[in-house]
């Protein structure tokens, strides 16, 4: 009876470790996957969409509007709420009366890690809630120049334009 025991516990202790062991690595590739996901971004950032930024920043300072570039990086913040990676431009056409801060027009693109998408947000003030619906999410392969560039000029047509 003792082995039979033995036997039938160590079958079972070896199915658990093996799951377990499964789920560990699962969690693991999960948590390399958001890593990466991150490290794309932040080079996404760096080589296509700052550079269109500052090139419309430019040309905008030149015309008499005021802009500004924020980024920020993903972070775990206060009581496991999370700070996704995002770059913002905020614009203040020129005529403008208000100054340059979080509650102005902007076009930001912000992580999703939770589905490793990028939300593309442009018009609404930073802090205004707006829903990150299907029609703004991309993956980071189809974050293009071509397409910041379209984002861009739709944003500033609509700040001007108001």
């Amino acid at each position: 009876m003792a082995t039979s025991l033995q036997t039938a516990l160590a079958k079972l202790l070896d199915d658990y470790d093996a799951r377990r062991r499964g789920d560990v690595a699962r969690e693991q590739k999960s948590r390399d996957d958001e890593a990466r996901f991150l490290e794309e971004f932040v080079e996404l950032r760096r080589t296509v969409i700052r550079p269109v930024f500052e090139e419309a920043g430019k040309m905008l300072e030149e015309r008499g509007h005021r802009c500004s570039i924020v980024e920020q990086e993903f972070a775990a913040v206060a009581a496991g709420s999370i700070r996704e990676a995002s770059i913002t431009l905020r614009l203040v056409a020129s005529g403008a009366k208000s100054t340059l801060h979080e509650d102005q027009p902007s076009l930001s693109i912000a992580t999703r890690h939770y589905n490793r998408t990028l939300w593309i947000n442009s018009g609404e003030a930073a802090r205004a809630g707006g829903i990150a619906g299907a029609k703004g999410a991309h993956s980071l392969d189809k974050v293009t120049r071509a397409l910041v560039e379209e984002e861009l000029i739709q944003f500033v047509g609509r700040v001007v334009a108001s």
